[in-house]
């Protein structure tokens, strides 16, 4: 799961509060925390991380390893796993994992192919890491299919 995801799910926790109110009891930059949740690709360095870990009150560790997963890189990894006709496992936030291959992806769900449940629909925002991770040089998601704007 994105640094992004599990910032709005922590968001959502202390009841709704907004980015705005975020950023004014933080010293975060003007708009920093808006496109650290919004943005597909990974926003944010050390020091603004510890300063939403000690606002949210959780370990810091637990939002920096988040940094290095984001909605870009598994939009990747879906990409690369369909052109291949390759299985993905994906580590999901329940503790469960499944395994198949990518029939479709969008911007909300992944559907894969597995051998124990055939067809199985996972919300995207549940993975919390997947294998195999793909490179920066692997296909990158483009055009109105492919589930995932083009937004940096």
């Amino acid at each position: 799961m994105s640094l992004g995801d599990y910032l709005r799910i922590l968001r959502a926790r202390r009841g709704g509060i907004t980015p705005w109110d975020i950023e004014a009891a933080t010293d975060l930059p003007k708009g920093l925390y808006r496109q650290i949740e919004q943005r597909y690709r990974a926003v944010g360095d050390d020091e603004s991380i510890q300063v939403l870990a000690d606002f949210f009150d959780v370990p810091f560790e637990e939002l920096r390893w988040r940094l290095d997963w984001p909605r870009k890189a598994l939009s990747r990894a879906l990409v690369a796993g369909r052109e291949a006709d390759a299985s993905i496992t994906l580590f999901l936030s329940t503790g469960q994992t499944v395994t198949g291959r990518v029939v479709w992806w969008d911007l909300g769900a992944v559907g894969l192919e597995t051998l124990e449940a055939g067809l199985l629909v996972v919300q995207r925002h549940a993975v919390e890491r997947w294998d195999p991770r793909a490179t920066e040089n692997s296909p990158a998601p483009g055009g109105p299919d492919a589930g995932e704007p083009e937004l940096d």
